[in-house]
């Protein structure tokens, strides 16, 4: 009797444990007729040296030296093939155990200094955009026609070398010249760009800006997806997917339809391959959902990352348990948001943990279904306006469907905001994260725009974003209200967060937000300038807690550049052109 009871318990044990796997891993199971058959997940880097191999493996453990760091970036002199049987070889002569020394000149006889990026001059670059004259601030017409000069600093081609060879090289090849986001990144990023391109357009920088779309296209066209930038090693996960939302800012500032008839096929399978890779079925109140995560699902640590990431896992025994976190941590690179307690999930089912609590694709987010729904109603409407019934039907629907469970989910009337969903405790996140207000910036709500408004307003007093009066407690709408050391925490402020934010409450067209956004927009502009000003250079990031000082903490050092800091600027300048610098304003952010 005790073994039959004992069996009996064990069997409940098994129940409960595949129904959290079943919600952590469900992929959706949609009508066939809305969605093409499920194909296999993206391809994974297929480059041994950048990638995953011995010696990626001992260069980033055990070499400290500039060359060790920096040699993704390097063209191999010979094929990959020859490179690693050389250092199987090398291996053995050193008895397994190679030196600093050693690692370095192994890396400096078998890859070279490539160059593989070139200066670029685009040729609609004009030295007086037509944004100065929508600017009524002399100090704001200097600083918007310092951040159009920008541009060129940061604009670049890929050489024909690339093309030509690109088994010798990290970096995809792409057909048009592109803006990098600055500093230490020197690629083409998913996200970062369509702030660029937006920030382009309003620089009358209009074939840049198309071509910059091109690109992205080609890589979806490539891999079936956007990946995280181009480079080879990034093709394990991608970033939120705003391609749609670019093309939507080109056609409004060009009314070119034949370009979006062009690429639709394009757009609709990079929408497709979120539905396909990257949705999760789970059961709130007796009720079935299926939403999308992040969940960039490959083995090993992040090739770029390496080392960091292989530490973190060390407390691991398990392969099984390494390779998990790795999922977690890559799924937080594809979400952007790398990294932040966002994604922390302790064990007792708060954020306040570390990174090594990291659970990425365990949590449902707020930002990426709305970003997923306002695509889907995108690619809807252009396809009514091409006539396709049947794709416009499919889409509405496929939007319908994530703006009502985002509503159901995610929504707390209560609150006055949105929160993400824990799929391990079955439980809203109810922490602040700027990301709780996306849905006002994609309209993924179906409530009165007052009564959603006026919950927003709300939430953010309760948050101590704002004070009761509507006044502005930051310089910079802080990512969270955690102190974690991550980046994408307090008392950090990014353009992207303060652009949802602000823009969003703008939307709903009721008097206090659009008071509250334009109080929240001068403010991050001063903050911005202030920067400016003082260091000659625009930032990745602020601090929210001092006008004009870069944000800090995470994996690297604060960037100067910066691509997507420059584009929302120039949006604010140019949706707020009445705005002013005021120096009686410079220090306080309280008095507006």
């Amino acid at each position: 009797m005790k073994c039959f009871y004992l069996l009996i318990m064990l069997l409940l044990l098994q129940v409960v444990y595949y129904k959290r796997i079943i919600a952590r891993d469900a992929v959706i199971n949609m009508k066939q007729s809305f969605f093409q058959p499920l194909d296999e997940l993206p391809p994974s880097c297929h480059s041994k040296i950048y990638c995953n191999s011995e010696f990626l493996h001992d260069v980033q453990i055990y070499c400290d030296h500039p060359n060790c760091t920096n040699f993704k970036s390097k063209k191999l002199k010979y094929t990959e093939s020859e490179i690693l049987v050389k250092y199987d070889q090398m291996k053995r002569n050193t008895n397994n155990v190679p030196s600093d020394e050693d690692l370095v000149k192994f890396i400096d006889e078998n890859f070279e200094e490539s160059n593989e990026l070139i200066k670029w001059t685009p040729t609609d670059f004009t030295d007086k955009p037509s944004i100065l004259n929508r600017i009524k601030d002399k100090t704001y017409i200097y600083w918007a026609r310092a951040l159009n000069d920008v541009w060129m600093t940061l604009a670049r081609k890929i050489k024909d070398d690339v093309k030509i060879h690109p088994d010798k090289y990290s970096l995809v090849w792409v057909p048009n010249g592109f803006i990098i986001p600055g500093g230490i990144f020197k690629e083409l990023y998913y996200w970062d760009t369509y702030w660029i391109v937006n920030g382009l357009l309003q620089c009358d920088m209009r074939t840049t800006a198309r071509g910059i779309i091109e690109n992205i296209i080609s890589l979806v066209d490539q891999f079936g997806f956007m990946p995280n930038g181009n480079r080879v090693f990034y093709l394990n996960r991608s970033q939120p997917p705003m391609l749609i939302l670019m093309a939507l800012s080109y056609y409004k500032a060009t009314n070119d339809f034949d370009f979006i008839k062009t690429v639709i096929g394009s757009l609709e399978n990079e929408y497709l391959f979120w539905l396909k890779n990257r949705m999760v079925t789970f059961e709130k109140d007796g009720k079935q959902y299926t939403m999308a995560r992040y969940s960039s699902r490959s083995s090993g640590p992040r090739p770029e990352s390496y080392r960091n990431d292989y530490k973190l896992a060390e407390k691991h025994q398990r392969s099984e348990d390494k390779n998990e976190l790795y999922i977690h941590v890559k799924s937080a690179a594809e979400s952007g948001w790398d990294f932040s307690s966002r994604w922390f999930i302790t064990v007792n089912g708060t954020n306040s943990g570390n990174l090594s609590d990291i659970q990425t694709a365990n949590i449902v987010p707020v930002d990426l279904n709305s970003m997923l729904h306002v695509n889907a109603l995108t690619l809807s409407t252009w396809f009514d306006q091409m006539g396709d019934e049947i794709n416009a039907a499919k889409y509405r629907t496929i939007a319908n469907g994530f703006l009502e469970n985002i509503q159901e989910v995610m929504w707390k009337p209560n609150k006055g905001a949105w929160f993400d969903w824990d799929l391990i405790n079955n439980k809203s996140r109810e922490y602040f994260y700027a990301s709780n207000i996306v849905p006002l910036w994609t309209e993924s709500y179906n409530m009165p725009k007052e009564k959603v408004a006026n919950a927003v307003l709300k939430y953010l007093s309760d948050q101590r974003i704002i004070e009761l009066d509507y006044s502005i407690k930051y310089n910079g709408i802080p990512t969270s209200k955690y102190s974690s050391s991550q980046q994408w925490d307090f008392p950090n402020a990014w353009p992207p967060l303060q652009a949802f934010i602000i823009q969003g409450l703008d939307k709903t067209q009721q008097k206090n937000a659009k008071q509250v956004a334009v109080k929240l927009a001068e403010v991050w502009l001063r903050t911005n300038y202030r920067g400016f000003t003082n260091n000659e250079s625009m930032f990745e990031k602020y601090d929210a807690l001092a006008s004009g000082i870069s944000g800090g903490g995470g994996e690297y050092a604060p960037q100067l550049g910066f691509g997507w800091t420059n584009g929302v600027v120039l949006e604010f300048l140019n949706q707020w052109d009445y705005l002013y610098y005021n120096t009686s304003n410079y220090d306080n952010t309280t008095d507006l």
